[in-house]
């Protein structure tokens, strides 16, 4: 398990985070190249299969968070990751606009759209996960940037992480952007080909924090 030979040299690679990122990217690619451009777009919609799994899937890594930590971590840490990680889940579920009908993620939903009473809830809700992400870049972003220097396996993970993340946002609102802003429509095969990046990058996201837990679970105490 965690404490085998096997384990710790894959925890001590500073490669590992993008290598799993670089499979996921090739796994898009594939399941785009497989499957029909309507097949793909059906196992990549909203409420589909891999968005079910997506959400699993960071409830699980929240768990794996509590499972893994070390017993001097500081608990404002492992809270931090898992609160980020369950609102990650919310999101993907699409709690976000699930009780309003729109998105409390935007910034307009506090300054117009949202009733009073709704901006009052959402703000209770999304209080502590800003607090929780606050936390995690001011008390912990020095000690990444650290890291990378040295190229600590864990840091490297959490660059991979941040850059996965942005490239599946990037894709996620690329149709839009490019549709209300320049007037281009994208064809059927290119649009199951963003969406196929999308989701499954995505979908890297949590085996990248499974990853983490698993480097700082395995790490030198004094490192």
């Amino acid at each position: 398990m965690l404490s085998s030979p096997a384990s710790k040299s894959l925890a001590l690679c500073p490669g590992a985070s993008v290598g799993l990122a670089l499979v996921f990217l090739g796994l898009a690619h594939l399941v785009w190249a497989v499957l029909p451009a309507p097949a793909t777009m059906a196992l990549m919609s909203e409420h589909g299969p891999v968005e079910g799994l997506n959400a699993a899937l960071y409830v699980v890594a929240a768990f794996l968070i509590v499972a893994w930590r070390r017993p001097e971590d500081d608990w404002r840490l492992w809270v931090s990751l898992v609160v980020v990680m369950l609102a990650f889940a919310a999101r993907e579920m699409d709690w976000h606009k699930a009780f309003t009908g729109t998105s409390v993620l935007k910034f307009s939903f506090f300054l117009r759209d949202g009733q009073p009473l709704h901006r009052v809830v959402a703000a209770l809700v999304l209080g502590p996960v800003a607090l929780a992400c606050a936390h995690l870049v001011v008390r912990h972003g020095p000690r990444v940037l650290r890291g990378l220097r040295r190229g600590d396996p864990l840091a490297v993970t959490v660059l991979t992480f941040a850059v996965t993340l942005v490239v599946g946002k990037v894709a996620d609102r690329a149709p839009a952007i490019l549709a209300e802003e320049h007037g281009i429509v994208l064809g059927a095969t290119v649009r199951a080909w963003q969406t196929a990046i999308e989701e499954v990058m995505e979908l890297a996201l949590a085996f990248l924090v499974a990853l983490g837990a698993w480097q700082h679970r395995s790490r030198d105490p004094r490192a």
